[in-house]
């Protein structure tokens, strides 16, 4: 039989090394504003998009766990609904929009490569959850 894979799949070993590269990150640029703050572009152009992202990711990422969960608790796959369009929709939520937005509100260029940290730890983990799915849930995933 397959090991129950936890609520939370590879998210936490995505999670930590990414928030500890945005630690490391975010000292440099609180310690060192001046050579790690974008200026060259308006401040406005970095709000803004951020808030899109953030307006885009946040209710992606509330539908997704929302669907995962009922599926999780009725020991089901969630395919419908935004399932249906990616297969990692809240990975997506928070590579894709949650945390560039935040970035983007930060202006701080180190700052700019957490999603890339974010995305590369996905890619290198998503394998084992994948399998685990294969075997759970066979031909249906």
């Amino acid at each position: 039989m397959t090991r129950e894979m936890s609520r939370w799949g590879i998210g936490p070993s995505i999670l930590v090394p990414t928030a500890a590269y945005a630690a490391v990150a975010g000292l440099a640029t609180w310690l060192r504003p001046d050579v790690c703050v974008v200026t060259a572009v308006p401040r406005m152009v970095f709000l803004v998009a951020g808030i899109v992202l953030l307006v885009i990711g946040v209710p992606m990422l509330v539908v997704a766990a929302r669907a995962a969960t009922v599926a999780y608790n009725s020991g089901a796959l969630a395919t419908a609904g935004i399932f249906g369009l990616t297969r990692n929709p809240i990975y997506s939520a928070w590579i894709v929009f949650i945390i560039p937005g935040l970035v983007l509100l930060s202006r701080s260029w180190p700052l700019f490569l957490t999603p890339v940290v974010a995305y590369l730890i996905f890619k290198a983990r998503i394998g084992r959850e994948n399998e685990y799915l294969e075997k759970r849930f066979g031909d249906e995933y």
